[in-house]
């Protein structure tokens, strides 16, 4: 879907703002239904909600076995990237990230 330029930008700030500050993001419901029909996309959003939380609990499982890997196992990246290599770039990820935690 394109996005004017500054709305892209409205919301990257947003976000950044959010991220960086810990500033609390104001769910607003969609406007959508103004102009679909909400039975019309309604297979689409459940869907939509599956596959978030199948991302969702995906991740949160990677992330835990990190941790334990990381830190109760006192394993290597490369060990843990040899363990699972089809995960390998969400292991760096949490690796960086969880360094990055424990420094502050």
């Amino acid at each position: 879907m394109k996005v004017l330029e500054n709305s892209r930008e409205k919301v990257k700030n947003l976000l950044k703002d959010a991220n960086e500050n810990g500033v609390k993001l104001s769910h607003q419901a969609p406007t959508l239904y103004d102009v679909v029909p909400k039975k019309e996309i309604a297979e689409f959003e459940e869907l939509m909600r599956k596959t978030i939380a199948d991302i969702v609990s995906e991740a949160s499982s990677v992330a835990c076995w990190v941790y334990v890997q990381k830190y109760v196992k006192h394993k290597t990246l490369n060990e843990m990237l040899q363990e699972l290599p089809d995960v390998g770039q969400f292991i760096l990820a949490m690796d960086t990230w969880f360094e990055k935690l424990m420094e502050k």
